[in-house]
């Protein structure tokens, strides 16, 4: 007895075996994360933050919640930047999320299949990528899937603690991803559905509403912060954005992107940016209604890329297994048509209604990993219960006892091979062929850092620049105004209202006269220029004279 009794201690501990397996395998293959092409945004408001202005423009773009993260990590002793902050930041959260996946896999179904699902997804290729990025996906999915162990311990124990901390994670999550708010709206209601006509007499449903309660209590700061630059109430920061960028590369309107798009980066009447404007429901509906047979065919088009097996992997992943294997696909079919048992009632809708958002997507984007791979631990933890339940069966046919620990022990022996194969694909080095980036695009993105050193070196830290877009925001260590797209004596006066000291121009040659560096407009004073010795590039960095 007291052997037996032992054995249901230590299995409280269980957890830990993902853990410890995540832990490990993110040390091993640690490495500074890369600055991706949104990842400066990031890093940016974190370093706002640092210089004591706030959050600043760029969270309107993106919410703040990971680059607050980074910032309060930065405080640290020892943390000599950001940049570093950041990884830190990342790989923590790579390395919880498997315990994430523990308590709500383990909530619903059983801790061997807790420890499967959370060990699949502490070596799946694409979430050791986002562990080493500065980018906020790993984050996001950190915060979504704890608030959904909350959410399903909340409605299993009535417990309204429970749910008000369930409300604090779905808002720690849209507060790094805008789309954790509505992922949060369709598993409230769907668990709220599961109560039946009288839901609104449920113990559940007031639960629930204390979740939607405790969510706006704690994302008030951030929602009074778009209040005040958009003078109205919004969610989504990036609607406008979105919208304009739909048009542009999902409906191919004017194949502009993000670059040299005046529809973003032109300067409205009050003199902000023109993405600045917020959108609706109602301007996305007449949009969309302007050309409905073409909204149609690219929606379905859209659709069709999220289905496994036809998932495009890009961005560094061309190697990698699709963000929804089909064999987890197929698994998680067949459990969707099952019983789960007394007490997993609530499973169900928590697991599959965060996927309501794949029918949201198709409007805005093609199917990319990046907005579907937040939701693979939830494909894992249902795939990984339909493996062990079609072991299970299997054994039962061959063996006259249930099979119960036969079925276990074979079931987590496949789950660690292929836990196996998925390490191999980011231990075995990949031809450079699949990787994604260009030699070009690499060598690029090597002067333009160069630059940004060189101005850093001369001018100092903490200045205050205009340019576009560009990487080489991180490397100038000042705070950065995007550089509007209007005539010049605008652009001047737009500078000067946002206390601009350089604007930096980039050309595509290496060779520029005495006459080009004299010949300046009028308030500027060339003040440093950078030639690349590889490459046809330029940057100088003209000073505003006042």
């Amino acid at each position: 007895m007291k052997r037996e009794n032992m054995g249901h201690a230590y299995q409280k501990f269980t957890f830990l075996l993902p853990l410890i397996v995540s832990a490990v395998v993110i040390t091993y293959s640690y490495s500074l994360p890369g600055i991706t092409a949104d990842g400066h945004i990031y890093l940016q408001i974190a370093r706002n933050i640092r210089y004591g202005i706030g959050l600043g423009w760029q969270a309107l773009w993106c919410p703040p919640m990971h680059s607050i993260l980074i910032a309060l990590v930065s405080w640290l002793p020892g943390v000599p930047d950001i940049h570093t902050a950041a990884g830190i930041v990342a790989p923590l959260m790579g390395v919880l999320l498997p315990v994430a996946v523990y308590f709500l896999a383990a909530g619903i179904f059983s801790r061997s299949v807790a420890v499967g699902a959370a060990v699949i997804t502490a070596v799946f290729p694409q979430f050791l990528f986002l562990s080493f990025s500065t980018d906020a996906d790993i984050t996001y999915t950190f915060f979504l899937i704890t608030a959904l162990a909350l959410l399903h311990a909340t409605a299993v124990r009535r417990s309204y603690l429970l749910a008000v901390i369930a409300g604090v994670f779905f808002s720690l999550a849209y507060q790094t991803r805008s789309e954790g708010f509505l992922v949060m709206l369709f598993t409230l209601v769907v668990v709220c559905t599961v109560e039946g006509w009288h839901f609104y007499k449920s113990i559940l449903t007031k639960c629930c509403a204390v979740v939607l309660l405790a969510f706006f209590l704690s994302s008030t700061p951030y929602l009074l912060f778009l209040q005040k630059h958009y003078n109205a109430f919004v969610i989504s920061p990036k609607s406008t954005y979105v919208l304009i960028w739909m048009k542009s590369r999902i409906y191919h309107d004017n194949d502009k992107g993000e670059n040299s798009n005046e529809e973003l980066w032109g300067l409205a009447p009050d003199g902000t940016y023109m993405w600045q404007h917020p959108s609706g429901i109602r301007d996305l509906v007449a949009y969309l209604m302007t050309h409905p047979e073409k909204s149609l065919r690219v929606y379905l088009s859209n659709l069709l890329l999220e289905i496994p097996g036809r998932i495009p992997n890009n961005s560094g992943c061309l190697h990698y297994p699709q963000v929804y294997p089909v064999y987890f696909a197929v698994l998680a079919l067949f459990m969707a048509f099952r019983r789960w048992g007394t007490g997993s009632e609530y499973g169900k809708p928590i697991l599959f209604a965060p996927f309501l958002l794949l029918f949201i997507l198709p409007v805005f984007t093609e199917g990319w990993w990046k907005y579907l791979v937040p939701y693979s631990p939830l494909l894992f933890i249902v795939g990984t219960a339909g493996l062990f339940q079609v072991i299970h069966f299997i054994t039962q046919r061959f063996s006259r006892s249930k099979g119960e620990r036969t079925a276990q022990a074979v079931s987590l022996l496949l789950v660690f091979l292929l836990a196996g194969y998925y390490l191999s694909l980011r231990i075995v080095q990949q031809a450079p062929a699949v990787s994604g980036a260009s030699p070009a695009r690499q060598m690029f993105a090597e002067e333009a850092k160069k630059a940004g050193e060189m101005a850093r070196q001369r001018f100092g830290p903490g200045r205050t620049y205009m340019l576009p877009w560009n990487k080489m925001i991180y490397y100038l260590d000042g705070l950065w105004v995007s550089q509007p797209i209007t005539d010049f004596t605008t652009l001047m006066q737009f500078a000067e209202r946002n206390k601009v000291e350089y604007i930096v121009s980039e050309n595509a040659t290496s060779e520029m006269s005495p006459a080009d560096l004299i010949n300046v407009p009028p308030g500027l004073k060339v003040a440093g220029v950078y030639r690349s010795p590889r490459i046809d590039y330029t940057v100088v960095f003209y000073r505003i004279v006042r």
